[in-house]
Parts: C-alpha cells; sequence; structure tokens
C-alpha cells in the first residue's frame, strides 16, 4: 500500500493513515460505551488503590453523563451510573477494555448492589471537560488510586496511587506508543477524496471490517429472539408477520435487525458490538445496514470491506467537525450518512451520488437530538437505517437537493462547516439542558 497522499486541493491524506483511522476508530464493545467507560475508569482507579474499595467519586463531562444515566447495564437488568463505577471498581479487569463487563455474573451484581448500600459512590459533572472525559477516584483500605480517561471512551490518559504519578499518556506517547492519526486530518476531504480513499485500500487490509457484520447480526438475533430492551425489532418482526408491513422487504428487514441489535445492546444483554467513532449504535447503523444490503444485492467480501471503509471515512468526515459526542443524533447524521454513502458504492455509483446521498439523509434527519442512551434508542437507529437506504436509493436514481436547501450546502464540505457551525454555536447549551431534565427524573440509582 502506497504512503503517497492523495492529493485534493486543501491538502492530502494517505492510504497509511486512513487505515490507521479506521483500525483507530472501530472497536470492540460490551455494553453502551457511556457507562462502560465508567467502569473501565473506576476499575483503573481501583486497581492502583490497590486495597479493597471503600469509597468512589467520578467526574464527568456533560456527554457521557447524559448518555451513561438511562441505559441498561450489561449483565443486569438495571441501569445508573453509580451501579457500572462499583461494577467495576469491584470486579472489572481494565486489560478487558470496553468488554469489561462482558462476564459478569449475578453474584457479582449483587455485591455491587450491596457496595452501593453501605458505601459513597459520588457522580460529578465538570462543567469544563471539553470532549470525552472520565475521571474517577476509589478509596481503597489501602490507599487512593485515580485514573482518567479523556479523549476516548477507553483513552487511559492518567493513573495516580496516593497523588503519585504512575502513567502518563504523553510520556507513554514519547516512549514509542502508536502513533494516533488525527481525525482533523479529513477535515477537508471531499466525498470523491474519500472514495479515492477507500477504493485506494488492499482488500486484504480492510477485511477486519467484516468482522463488525457478523458480531452485530449475532447481536439482533439476540434482541429478536429475547425482545430485550423497548422489544422493537420484535415488534417489527411480529407486524411483518401479521401483513402490516412488508415482510421481503430489505428496508424492513435492515430496520428489523438494527432495532434488535439495539434492543439488546440498550437493554443490557451482554453481547459483543462492533463500534465506530465512540458509539456502538454508531457501529450497528453502518455495519448491519451494509452488511444486510450486500447479502440482498450479492456483493462479495472486498466490495462490502470497501464500502465499509467508505462509511467510516464518511462518519470521521463528520465527527471531525463536531467532535465525538454531539446534541445531535449520531446515528443519523454521522452513521447514517456514512452508511447512505457506503450503500452507493455497494451499487457502483459513483462519488456525486455518493454525497447526493449523504445531503439527501441530511435534509431528512439533521435536527435529531441526541437525548441520551437509552432503550428509544433502536428508533432512532431504525429509522436511520431505512431513511440510509432510501437515500441511497433515491441518489442512484438520480434525485438531488438544489443548491443551498436550508442546512444543506452546496456539497459535503460545506454542509459539514453549517453542521459545525449549528453544533457549535446553536446547540451549546443543548446537553446541558437535556442533562438537565434528565437529572430531574433521577429518583434512584438502580431502579
Amino acid at each position: 500500500m502506497t504512503d503517497q497522499p492523495i492529493p485534493h486541493r486543501f491538502g492530502g491524506i494517505s492510504p497509511a493513515e486512513a487505515l490507521g483511522l479506521l483500525r483507530e476508530h472501530a472497536f470492540l464493545t460490551v455494553g453502551c460505551t457511556d457507562p462502560i467507560a465508567i467502569a473501565l475508569a473506576a476499575a483503573h482507579a481501583a486497581r492502583a488503590g490497590q486495597g479493597n474499595p471503600l469509597s468512589i467519586r467520578v467526574r464527568l463531562d456533560k456527554n457521557v453523563y447524559k448518555d451513561a444515566l438511562e441505559v441498561g447495564i450489561p449483565g443486569t437488568s438495571s441501569r445508573g451510573l453509580p451501579l457500572a463505577a462499583a461494577l467495576g471498581a469491584l470486579k472489572g479487569d481494565p486489560k478487558k477494555g470496553l468488554a469489561l463487563l462482558e462476564d459478569v455474573t449475578p453474584e457479582q451484581v449483587l455485591q455491587a448492589e450491596a457496595f452501593l448500600a453501605r458505601s459513597s459512590v459520588t457522580l460529578e459533572l465538570d462543567p469544563w471537560a471539553e470532549g470525552i472525559f472520565v475521571h474517577a477516584t476509589v478509596l481503597t483500605d489501602r490507599g487512593e488510586g485515580e485514573a482518567v480517561l479523556k479523549g476516548g471512551h477507553d483513552r487511559l490518559e492518567e493513573v495516580r496511587r496516593n497523588g503519585e504519578l504512575l502513567f502518563c499518556r504523553a510520556e507513554g506517547e514519547e516512549e514509542g506508543a502508536p502513533r494516533r492519526c488525527p481525525l482533523a486530518l479529513l477535515e477537508d476531504a471531499s466525498m470523491e477524496d474519500l472514495k479515492e480513499l477507500a477504493e485506494a485500500l488492499p482488500p486484504e487490509a480492510t477485511r477486519f471490517l467484516l468482522e463488525g457484520v457478523s458480531l452485530n447480526r449475532r447481536a439482533a438475533e439476540v434482541g429478536l429472539r429475547r425482545g430485550s430492551g423497548l422489544g422493537l425489532g420484535k415488534r417489527l418482526e411480529s407486524l411483518a408477520a401479521k401483513g402490516f408491513l412488508e415482510d421481503d422487504d430489505l428496508r424492513g428487514r435492515i430496520r428489523r435487525l438494527t432495532a434488535g441489535a439495539a434492543d439488546a445492546r440498550m437493554g443490557g444483554e451482554q453481547v459483543p458490538i462492533f463500534g465506530c467513532f465512540g458509539s456502538g449504535n454508531h457501529g450497528i447503523t453502518l455495519f448491519l445496514t451494509l452488511g444486510l444490503a450486500a447479502e440482498a444485492w450479492g456483493s462479495s467480501p472486498d466490495d462490502l470491506a470497501r464500502a465499509l471503509a467508505l462509511g467510516l471515512l464518511v462518519v470521521g468526515s463528520i465527527k471531525a467537525q463536531t467532535g465525538i459526542l454531539t446534541p445531535h443524533c449520531g446515528c443519523a447524521v454521522a452513521a447514517g450518512c456514512g452508511a447512505a454513502a457506503g450503500l452507493v458504492l455497494l451499487r457502483r455509483g459513483t462519488a456525486k451520488q455518493a454525497e447526493r446521498a449523504v445531503l439527501l439523509l441530511f435534509a431528512d434527519l439533521a435536527g435529531m437530538l441526541c437525548d441520551g442512551a437509552k432503550y428509544g434508542c433502536a428508533l432512532k437507529i431504525s429509522t436511520s437505517a431505512g431513511v440510509a437506504l432510501e437515500s441511497a436509493l433515491l441518489a442512484l436514481e438520480g434525485a438531488a437537493l438544489p443548491p443551498g436547501n436550508g442546512l444543506v450546502g452546496k456539497d459535503f464540505r460545506e454542509t459539514l462547516r453549517n453542521l459545525r457551525e449549528v453544533t457549535e454555536k446553536g446547540m451549546k447549551d443543548l446537553d446541558r439542558s437535556l442533562l438537565e431534565i434528565l437529572l430531574r427524573r433521577e429518583t434512584s440509582p438502580c431502579p
């Protein structure tokens, strides 16, 4: 694979850098990444404290706080940040990263609940934190441990024991840690640039993305079978069987299975999910939509991997403008856009058609709010996946928005600049308002 940049008007990004971004921002998780990040930080802090936990204090940025409040914890029938922190501190193995609660047992849940009944677990909003930030402090019978996650749900920034620095991310990078590819590399990429990048990547380099389709498909089957969470997927399946919805329609199938996977994940099922750019739900939207379409259309594995690569690069371009966690629903305006572009590539469409598909979806779904991770995310994911397919097919049929259509600009790059302005200025206080509403409802940490 050549390391020479693919030139474009605003600079260049090499295939090697693009592959680095794909590998860095596609990941495995069990449970919603936000409460899992809290559990992971608590696990690191408890390990540093070296003893039996006595109390836990966690400081969070507003986005992680909002997204962790109402989602199920894997292996439990409960939700709540204190339970996530307690499970992480008592039983979590930080070496497992975002899968540290994959094998939590009922006995361990009882131990965590007993800990909550007798010990202090304090949650604080850090008003100055920008981006993903979780700072856990665990007091043990042998000392105090602290751990900070910053810039990513599993990106350990710092560990301390009794105030003494044990680990610092910056120092670790200086000692030869793998160099991270900044998302800013994608800020000025056009859709043509992204398509060329995806097509320049050797098939063997992107086949790891196919695991995301199979993993998320298995999660969907669990959600459909058990009716977890909202049970949306199972109910959509029932409506199809009764003849109220199309049973063999690709759009209906995509909606049902993405909903089923979201039901399983939001409902706390212990199923692994292949996520992207900080969100398992983004991964459900992108990987399942493209995987199911590739199956229906007879696309080859290499074609699917290439479409997934393009979809991820589109999501990355959007996140480069808005940040990883946003006040608007990323399953719609990020993962949905990535899926729409990838679907066009699966049908051998052009970069212009992929751009038109993204802008059609954006015109349809921009403004959908992120009001925290919860059972109802299945509705948004299912809607976004269905609209992604419609937008791709419409673009392939020649549909296109006129230049300057509300928030939609004349092209992909201008639209993303508009989205950035709305995110940073117009939606500046939205997350805080939503968090205040959610916190008013919290009467018990473990209902």
